[in-house]
């Protein structure tokens, strides 16, 4: 009986094979300020097509923003890349009773800092009540 050897792949695939996993997404940890000192969570940051950035926000044990201030209702990201003025990422999605907080947002920038602050409606601009901070490294 003989046994016939498969023909070997082509270098070209073993190299596909190789890089396949390369450039996957990657993950923060991300702790809460002394103003939010329980909350935990992470951010999952991903390469889309056309050179933008998903960026997928979960945090954990996440104080009611109403407890951190009269008139504060919600939680808001914003990008902040290097000396640019900080971009409203979105607002977080709390769910007062898991006491998390969640948001799903887009972005050019490859390395940015990510600040989460506690705000009114309507704001415009990052306030003083940090409950995240957490710099993303990337390529810029």
């Amino acid at each position: 009986m003989r046994f016939r050897l498969a023909p070997s792949p082509p270098a070209w695939a073993l190299l596909l094979t190789l890089f396949a996993g390369c450039g996957g997404a990657a993950e923060y940890a991300v702790v809460g300020t002394a103003r939010s000192p329980g909350t935990d969570g992470t951010v999952r940051v991903e390469s889309l097509e056309g050179g933008n950035q998903l960026v997928t926000i979960s945090l954990t044990n996440v104080v009611p923003p109403d407890r951190l201030g009269q008139g504060i209702t919600q939680y808001v990201a914003w990008f902040i890349g290097n000396n640019q003025p900080p971009v409203l990422a979105g607002r977080l999605a709390f769910d007062p009773d898991a006491r998390t907080a969640t948001l799903t947002a887009t972005t050019p920038l490859r390395a940015f800092e990510l600040r989460i602050t506690a705000e009114r409606d309507n704001a415009s601009a990052p306030g003083d009540i940090v409950v995240v901070q957490r710099r993303i490294a990337g390529e810029e």
